[in-house]
Parts: structure tokens; C-alpha cells; sequence
């Protein structure tokens, strides 16, 4: 079954939770956008800041024209699983 559901995801390049994350989403049929960035590109310099946030990847649930700051890798999978549960 299709999620209507839409993530949008900040990566770099060679990034393992990055990948993963991709991979998870696209398991549970959930579609999701991707702006990979290099890691000192302005535009990722300037969401970490604004976000206090270190890592990648940075991932935002798209909710219509909100969105919603999930967090990394992990809190992706934290995230998903609470619907589950």
C-alpha cells in the first residue's frame, strides 16, 4: 500500500544514514525528495544553522505547505515506528 505521505531529505554524497534512509522510505512505499549537497554547500550550512542541527541526513515530513523538521537517520526510523506501535 502507497503512503500519501511525502519526506523531503538534505544528503551528501557517500553518506551511509543518508542512504539508509532513502532505503527505508522507499521499503515502506513512502515518497520522498532528495537535494544532495555537498557538505560545505551554502544552502546546508545555513538549514544546520538555522535548525541547530550537526549531521545529515536532514529530514522534513512535507505537510502541505508546512513542514515538519523529523531529524536524522534514526529519528526517521524512531519516527516511522511510533505510527506502528
Amino acid at each position: 500500500m502507497k503512503s500519501n505521505r511525502t519526506f523531503f531529505l538534505y544528503t551528501t554524497p557517500e553518506c551511509p544514514y543518508c542512504f539508509d534512509a532513502k532505503v527505508l522510505l522507499a521499503e515502506k512505499k513512502i515518497k520522498f525528495i532528495t537535494m544532495e549537497l555537498s557538505w560545505e554547500h551554502e544552502t546546508l550550512r545555513r538549514l544546520k544553522e538555522e535548525m541547530d542541527w550537526k549531521t545529515v541526513p536532514m529530514i522534513f515530513e512535507l505537510l502541505g505547505r508546512d513542514h515538519k523538521f523529523v531529524g536524522g537517520y534514526t529519528d526517521l526510523v524512531d519516527y516511522l515506528g511510533k505510527e506502528n506501535g
